[in-house]
Formats: structure tokens, sequence, C-alpha cells
């Protein structure tokens, strides 16, 4: 009973958050995972999520509106009302709300997104380039879209945009557009829903991925382009420490009870490592053997792998692998075998709190040594480098 007291003490004196956002997807998902974060490593919070899932209440009930604060994708008129009675500080996602004075905004900066784009399908290669927006058109989408477009263009290409559609784009239409574009061309879709879209999309014209047309996206949602056949490219974000920055600064709010003067503050996330996998892959259509090798290499990425490895699972002599894949990619074998292991390692330091050990033995390296080595030699940096600022640096 004493205990219960406590509790319920402890639960009063929290703050009270609403959280409102549009879709379960990767963004908005590592968006919480950034809040969550916040919660967990500085203070507790008492939270409401929604996040448009189904049978979930969109919207929040007038009567028991007792929160101190609102993180949102969506100010419905109702919403705002609320707001606004009981001075609520108010973190959102984009401008959605220009009449009002949020205390923030997360706002994606695509410049970076754009130039990581192009500079990785120019690096692999391709000279034709398009773009695949989001459905309904929205703002950042068509933002992504022009910069992409401006990117291709200072390296002397065209990039050609797929005309949109709205909600419930008929997928024909899709299809026969995608057969209308020369062969070869990279397509670089808005996000990795879209991206499957595209892919379905190609696999039902009967066009190959990535020979006649590649594709790379963004959010990087690993479930949506790891079981993608083939696995999609995707660019990871830096949304989930967006999310931290934002929980931190309506904390500071709600617990001083003053909101800073002067206008709204911006909370800028955008790409930050390009996760290149088969969708973007610059073999040669032929060339069966660079693909295997490939595959294999992805597989047993957790492995001390070397070359060698992979000679009795090819039946070829090392010579003929190694000169195959330099002629399809541009690279050896070892370099390739190297970089995989550190796009893994990036990922894992950002996204996790293991051990710089455990990450090593995950990845294929000797050590934790070895992979503090290896950071430094390839990348110029110690791997605590790569964890989130505001998470403990596990070693």
């Amino acid at each position: 009973m004493i205990y219960s007291a406590i509790m319920r003490s402890l639960a009063k004196k929290m703050p009270r958050v609403a959280v409102l956002l549009g879709s379960p997807y990767a963004d908005h998902l590592k968006m919480l995972r950034g809040i969550l974060r916040f919660t967990q490593l500085i203070t507790p919070w008492s939270m409401d999520v929604r996040m448009g899932r189904k049978g979930e209440p969109t919207s929040f009930d007038s009567a028991r509106w007792n929160f101190d604060g609102l993180i949102t994708n969506r100010m419905p008129p109702a919403l705002v009302s609320l707001v606004r009675r009981y001075r609520t500080p108010v973190i959102t996602v984009n401008d959605i709300w220009p009449q009002g004075r949020p205390l923030a905004r997360i706002v994606c900066d695509n410049a970076p997104i754009a130039r990581m784009a192009a500079a990785h399908l120019i690096e692999r290669g391709f000279t034709e380039f398009a773009f695949v927006g989001e459905l309904s058109g929205q703002g950042w989408s068509e933002e992504r879209a022009a910069l992409f477009a401006k990117e291709v263009s200072a390296r002397g290409f065209a990039c050609r945009e797929y005309p949109g559609g709205g909600e419930g784009d008929d997928p024909t239409r899709l299809r026969e557009w995608l057969l209308s574009l020369p062969q070869r061309t990279a397509v670089f879709a808005a996000y990795d829903i879209r991206a499957r879209q595209v892919l379905d999309a190609c696999t039902e014209a009967g066009l190959d991925v990535p020979d006649d047309i590649a594709i790379l996206s963004v959010d990087n949602d690993e479930l949506l382009c790891e079981t993608a056949t083939p696995t999609l490219s995707s660019i990871s974000m830096s949304t989930e420490e967006a999310g931290f920055r934002a929980a931190e600064m309506l904390n500071r709010v709600m617990t001083s009870g003053r909101r800073p003067r002067g206008r709204t503050a911006d909370i800028f996330y955008t790409g930050v490592d390009l996760v290149a996998r088969r969708s973007t892959a610059r073999d040669r259509k032929q060339d069966y053997l660079v693909r295997r090798c490939r595959e294999l290499m992805e597989a047993n990425l957790g492995r001390k792998l070397n070359v060698a490895d992979l000679i009795p699972h090819l039946g070829v002599s090392r010579r003929t692998l190694e000169t195959h894949f330099r002629a399809a990619t541009g690279r050896t074998l070892n370099a390739e075998i190297t970089d995989m292991r550190l796009r893994h390692a990036r990922a894992l330091l950002s996204r996790t709190r293991m051990t710089q050990a455990q990450i090593a033995a995950e990845c294929g390296f000797t050590d934790a040594s070895h992979m503090n080595v290896v950071f430094k030699r390839r990348l110029g940096e110690s791997p605590s480098a790569f964890r989130p600022a505001s998470s403990p640096r596990a070693t």
C-alpha cells in the first residue's frame, strides 16, 4: 500500500505528454524511439501515444485533456483549440501549423539527402535518373525531387519525375511509366514504402532490378529493405536523434514553465548514411558470378570471411573471381568485404546499445581492437564517434 502511494505520487509529478504522429512507419517510429530514449536516460514522462494504428483514436478527448506538452504532425481544429485554451507547449513535425507558434518544428533537411543519393548513383555508373514521389504530393517530397534533379543536373544529367497521381495511384500507370524509361535508369524513391511499390511494379512489368531499373530510397526501414527481393538500398536518417532533441527541448519548457522568447526553433534531421544493397548494384546483367559473390558476402557478414572462403562456393579460380568483380564494380573483393562490415557496424553503433566487442563479433572483425583500427584507417574516426550524441558510449 505504501509502495502504491509512492508510485501515485511520482506519477503525479511526471510531465504528461501527448504524442500524435501520422503513421506507424519507419520515420515516425524512429522519432518515437528518440523520445523514448530521452525518457529512459534523462527523465520519465507519462505518455499517450497515437500513431494511426488500426482501431486507435485519431485525436484526443477534449474533456480529458490534461497534458503538459504535445509532439505532433497533425493539428486539426479541435486540437488547435485545446492547445490554445490550455497554453500547451507544442512541437510539430514539419510546418503543419503555419498560423500558430509552436515551440519548435522538426524539419527534414533534404539537401544532404539529395547530394548523397546523386553521388551514390553516379558513382555506381548510372547516367539516366528518375524520381518517384510521395503519393499525395507532400511538400517535403516535392522539395526532395527538386533538389535531387538539381544535383544530377549539376553533374550534366537530366532527371525524369513520375507525375504523381494522388491517393490510390493506379499501379498500371506506374508500370507503364517505368517501362517508358531508358534501360539502366536509376530511380530515387521518396521513401522506402514508395520504393517497395516501385519494386513491385518492376516485377509485374518484367523489369529486372537493378539491371533494367535501379532503386534507391530513404529511411532505411530494415524490415522493408532487407525483406525485399532484391534488397533495397536506402539512406538512413538522423530522425531518432531529432526525436531526442525535441523531447529535451519540450522537457525543459515543461519543467521550468518558461517558454524561450523569439521565433519558433527548427530541429533538423537529415540523411546520415547510405546503406547500399542489391537494388543499386552495378553488376553486369550477364555476370551471375558477381551477383552470387555479393549474395554470399552479405549472407556471411558475421563470419571472419575472406576471399579464399568464397572460392569453393563459386567454382572458379581466385584470379577469375577478382577480375570479374573488379570489372563489374570497380572495387576489389577485400575492399567490398571491409566496407560491408563497416556499414553494418555503423548501423549497430547508431541504433543499438551493443558493446563494441559484441558489434565486432557480429560484423566479422577479429575483436573490438581490430574494428577500432579499421574504423580509424578507413573512416578517420573511432567506433565511438558513431554513437548518437546523447547515448552512452558502450565499449
